[in-house]
This record gives structure tokens, C-alpha cells and sequence, in this order.
């Protein structure tokens, strides 16, 4: 275990030493800005702010408390934050050989210190990193319940967890019935002892020469499993219970001080529904305003456009409410077509590319040898296989474990009831590595048995799932070519033009028919004074999307410094057809008739 939590540690500090100068790394963007400007006041002393909560709030306030203590540098969160990755490694291993034997554990450990998504979310500003973190420790309570001779104590700090999940991750909510049910299930009771033995002793396979010794494994797994009386059950349920109302109720009183309604987490699940469901979704994320894809626009423009198209003021909930009705509204005229989209979210929800938000896998990647090399070979298209023929390989003890397989199937559906992307789904991460695990200790001991007619099963499964997981259901080109527009882009907004140029190339590159590319990289080659270059990424911009605003505008003023005066006077005018209120478009119709005159 200190062997893979030192890999972990390096691996870590390796790729963020790698990375320190990548643009986004620099100037912070999208959902890593407005984190770190949380943070900054919450360290100044803005503890309890001035509005309910939109944005799970766990994540800015432990920053804020690092940077109170510890300074105001983005390093400093990177370290923390390699930090307790390897401490989530560390829980990984506990929590797997609490439930599947020690072997296991530490193959888990070492699965989660080396993958790639894994180090890159530690890498950079977001909460993806945290959530790891807790559904690991998560895992090391539900095995510590599994033997703990006080139930009790494990319930509430169980409650505590899950409540802390959900103030990271807010669809971790559908994790707490779940979790519920399991406890009064349990009982309170000493469980899984003689199966795990079995699973860390020579291996998976110490009782596979005979029939009898899987019913042997089968049968002490089952009479382990009991529910205890009632009042063990309603002992657990209160304690459990009590932990959540530690951790969440403070946060309800917050938000009905400062808010004046009553929230256990945040008030943004309506308008994430409509963005994932509306009639227009295509299972990504779509800001409600083209043009503010920012934390800064995301509750302004829900609750301007909700307020506008009701004409009166509304309060959080009502906000949410309007939003969630809004898309009900567009499910109920086209099922059908709600249903192909959720289909094709479950899809994207399993597959192996990882959708990026303002920042990008791909980015990194370029600047770090380590994140190339080991997403190159453990990734997302090949951790799912290896989880499946590790679950084959424990289905006989699928009544004790039956809330793993709840709890990944549960996420996978609310990430594919809203939009998604690869920081949503990470949860899952940690959840289907054990069993990856377990299925490479099988695949091992049944190898070194030589018992290779019991490969055919776990090793079919596995190739069914790799080819669903590995098959291309997105645009991948686009989506990167998205990626290094953001990165373009933070250059830009600092006046590092050249540098900025140099990413908008490579985004032209991946996605010629891109509107915004090509409008980008213009607009970066007019500000480096080459308006020759840019007029031609004007033109295609307008080819892709001719009514794409300020294009005809910025098209007409390159035109016009290269002397094409008759086309600039077109696009002025193209311009004004627009956006009548475009002052600077009339401006420069009157200044070139003026100069025809």
C-alpha cells in the first residue's frame, strides 16, 4: 500500500510539474475561475455570502480555508489536491480489501494511482478531484460496516460522507435512499467475513477445482448476510440519518437566511435538466445564452429569462421549477425523441472519451509525457471491460454486493437524466475500479490454474463491453477542436495574442467548419495586424453560420484596411441587418460613402 501511494504521489507531482505553464493552468477559465474567486472571498472573510447556493458549495469553501492558511498561489491548490488524490488511493486500497480481499485492494490502489482522467482532475481547479476523494472514503466505511462490531459509529460517519458528497457532487443525492436501504438490511450484523477471506487468501480461485467449493463460498457469504432485529435496524437508520442532518442542515439554515428558502444543497437542477433534455440538447452542455458558458452568466441568465418570460419576480426555487417545467413541457410533445436522446446520454455516459468541460484532457496531454503515456493504455474504454469480468467474476456474491452495482447503475442514470461530461461521470471512476481489479486477480488465477475453459465466460463479457465502450459515438475532432479554442481564448483575454493564435490554428485544424474557430483565429490574426491572413477565417466563419453576430462587422473592417472597400461596404451593411443598434457597423457605411463621394 505505501508503494502505490508513493506512485500515486509522484505521478501526481509529476504531471502537475509538467503542466504548470499550460495557459489554462495560468489564467484560470469557466467553472476553475469562478471556483477560485468563490475561494478568494470566502479566505477574506465572506463566509456566508448573499445568495442561496447555485454551485455545490463544499469544494470553494475548502479552498478558501487552504488559501487563508496556506496563500493565494494556484500551486498550492494543485499540491493539495495531489495530495489527497493519493489519499484516495490510500481509502481505495482499504475499502477494496475490506470488500474483496487484500490482493484486490492493492491491485485497485495502484489501478486509480495511474489513471490518466484521475490525475489530470487532480491537476487542475475543480471538484471532480474532492468527489474522488469522498466516494473512496465512502467505500472504506461501507467496508468498515460490513465487520464493525458498533454498527452505530460507522452510520453516522457513512450519513457524514454522503452528506459531504452531495455538497460536491449535487447528483450524489440519489446515492442516500440507497445507502439508507442497504444499512437496514445489514443490520447492524458482522458480514462478509469468510468470502473475503477466501478472496485475499492464494486468490479468487482457491475453491474453483470443485463444484462444492464455490456452494461452500456462495454459502458463507449468504449466512453472513443477516438484517438484525429492529432495533438494530432503526439504530442504524438514526445514526445514518444523523450524519446527513450534521452535514446538510447547516446548509438549509444558511440558504434560508440569506435566500429565504429552504435548500439542503443548491437550486440548479431545473435549469440543468432543460439543458440536458430541451427540445434542441444533444446530451452535452449548452449554455442557456449562446456566448456565457460561465459560472459568472449561468444563474443570471436562468433567472432573467425565467422572470422575462413570466413578467414577474421569481425566487430560487421558482427559478429551478420553471426550468424543470420547461423541459417536462418539451418531453411530453416528443417522448420518442426524449427517449433517443437518454439512449444515446447512457451511450456517451459509457464510453470511453472523456467529454471535457472549459478544460480539456487533450490540452494537458500535449504538455505532459506522463498523462500521454499512461492514457495510452488505462483509460476509460479499458477500465469498463475489466470491471465487467470482475463482476462475472463475484456474481456469487452478488447479495453482498449488490449496493456497489446500485450505486454505479444509479449514478449512470442521473448523469444521463441531466447532460454529459467527463467530470460528471467520474464518480463512477472509483466505484467500477474494484472490480476492474477483481477481474484482473480472476483472469490471473484462473490463467495460472491453467483452468481456461473458465476464461470464456468473464473474457466474451469483456469483449462485448470493450466494443460498446470503444465504439465512436462522438464527434471527437470537434470536441477537441473545443478544447484548444478555450485555451485560445483564456490567451487571449491576457493579450497573449500570438500564443492564442497558435491554439486557434490547432482548433481550425481539428474542425475546419467550425463558425467560432475560424471567427477566433480571424479575430486573433486582425489583432496581430494581419488582416489578410484573417479574412478568409472571416469568410468560412460566415460560410458555417452566416448569421453568427459581429462576423460581417469584423469581416468589413479587415476588408477595408486592405483596401477591398465595395466588399466591406457589403458586410457593413450585413452588419446593421443584424443588429440594427450596431452604431460602429453605420459608422463605417457613412465613412465609406462618404470617402466615394
Amino acid at each position: 500500500m505505501l508503494a502505490v501511494v508513493a506512485v500515486a504521489v509522484t505521478v501526481r507531482l509529476s504531471f502537475e510539474i509538467e503542466t504548470h505553464d499550460v495557459p489554462t493552468v495560468r489564467h484560470l477559465v469557466g467553472d476553475a475561475a469562478g471556483y477560485y474567486q468563490w475561494a478568494t472571498k470566502i479566505a477574506s472573510g465572506e463566509w456566508l455570502g448573499d445568495e442561496s447556493f447555485y454551485q455545490a458549495p463544499l469544494y470553494p469553501y475548502v479552498l478558501g480555508l487552504w488559501l487563508r492558511h496556506a496563500g493565494w498561489e494556484i500551486g498550492g491548490i494543485r499540491l493539495l489536491q495531489a495530495l489527497w488524490g493519493a489519499l484516495g488511493v490510500w481509502c481505495l486500497c482499504c475499502g477494496t480489501a475490506r470488500i474483496l480481499g487484500w490482493r484486490t485492494g492493492i491491485v485497485a490502489g495502484a489501478m486509480l494511482a495511474v489513471y490518466a482522467p484521475a490525475v489530470f482532475f487532480d491537476g487542475i481547479v475543480q471538484k471532480t478531484s474532492l468527489g474522488c476523494l469522498l466516494v473512496c472514503v465512502l467505500l472504506v466505511v461501507m467496508g468498515w460496516a460490513e465487520h464493525a462490531k458498533r454498527g452505530y459509529v460507522a452510520a453516522v460517519v457513512m450519513g457524514a460522507v454522503a452528506g459531504l458528497l452531495v455538497l460536491t457532487r449535487e447528483n450524489a443525492i440519489v446515492w442516500l435512499p440507497l445507502v439508507g436501504i442497504w444499512l437496514l438490511m445489514r443490520g447492524g450484523k458482522v458480514t462478509g467475513t469468510v468470502s473475503s477471506r477466501r478472496f485475499s487468501g492464494k486468490g479468487v480461485l482457491r475453491t474453483l477445482h470443485g463444484r462444492h467449493g464455490d456452494r461452500r463460498l456462495h454459502r458463507a457469504s449468504d449466512s453472513s448476510t443477516g438484517s438484525g432485529t429492529g432495533r438494530k435496524r432503526l439504530v442504524l437508520i438514526g445514526g445514518y440519518t444523523l450524519g446527513l442532518a450534521v452535514v446538510l442542515t447547516p446548509v438549509g439554515i444558511r440558504n434560508k437566511v440569506v435566500g429565504g428558502e429552504w435548500s439542503l444543497s443548491t437550486f440548479q437542477a431545473g435549469p440543468n435538466f432543460y439543458i440536458g433534455n430541451h427540445r434542441g440538447a444533444d446530451g452535452r452542455y449548452q449554455p442557456l445564452v449562446r456566448g456565457h458558458e460561465t459560472p459568472a452568466f449561468e444563474r443570471q441568465d436562468a433567472t432573467v429569462l425565467a422572470e422575462r418570460d413570466l413578467g414577474r419576480t421569481l425566487s430560487p426555487r421558482e427559478v429551478s421549477r420553471y426550468w424543470m417545467g420547461r423541459a417536462m413541457g418539451d418531453i411530453r410533445d416528443n417522448p420518442l425523441r426524449w427517449l433517443g436522446l437518454t439512449i444515446r446520454k447512457m451511450l456517451m455516459v459509457w464510453n470511453r472519451y472523456e467529454v471535457s468541460d472549459a478544460e480539456s484532457l487533450e490540452v494537458y496531454r500535449d504538455d505532459s509525457v506522463t498523462l500521454r503515456v499512461l492514457g495510452s493504455v488505462w483509460h476509460f474504454g479499458i477500465l469498463c471491460p475489466l470491471a465487467a469480468v470482475g463482476v462475472v467474476a463475484t456474481r456469487s456474491q452478488w447479495r453482498r454486493l449488490w449496493i456497489y452495482y446500485a450505486l454505479i447503475v444509479s449514478m449512470a442514470l442521473a448523469v444521463a437524466l441531466f447532460y454529459v461530461m467527463a467530470r460528471y461521470r467520474f464518480p463512477l471512476v472509483p466505484l467500477l475500479i474494484p472490480f476492474a481489479a477483481a477481474g484482473c486477480v480472476e483472469l490471473w488465477d484462473r490463467m495460472r490454474i491453467r483452468a481456461f475453459q473458465r476464461l470464456l465466460g468473464p473474457v466474451t463479457v469483456g469483449l462485448v463491453v470493450a466494443a460498446v465502450v470503444n465504439w465512436p459515438v462522438h464527434d471527437e475532432k470537434r470536441l477537441n477542436a473545443m478544447a484548444w479554442m478555450n485555451v485560445g481564448v483564456a490567451l487571449a483575454q491576457q493579450g497573449e495574442v500570438e500564443d492564442a493564435t497558435h491554439y486557434f490554428r490547432k482548433a481550425v485544424n481539428d474542425h475546419p467548419e467550425s463558425a467560432e474557430a475560424n471567427n477566433n483565429l480571424a479575430q486573433a490574426l486582425a489583432l496581430g495586424g494581419d488582416y489578410a491572413g484573417a479574412i478568409p477565417h472571416y469568410q468560412a466563419a460566415l460560410a458555417a453560420e452566416p448569421t453568427l453576430m459581429g462576423v460581417d462587422y469584423n469581416l468589413a473592417v479587415a476588408l477595408e484596411r486592405v483596401g477591398r472597400l465595395d466588399e466591406a461596404l457589403v458586410h457593413y451593411q450585413r452588419a446593421v441587418e443584424l443588429d440594427p443598434s450596431d452604431n460602429d457597423a453605420r459608422a463605417g457605411i457613412g465613412r465609406l460613402r462618404a470617402d466615394r463621394r
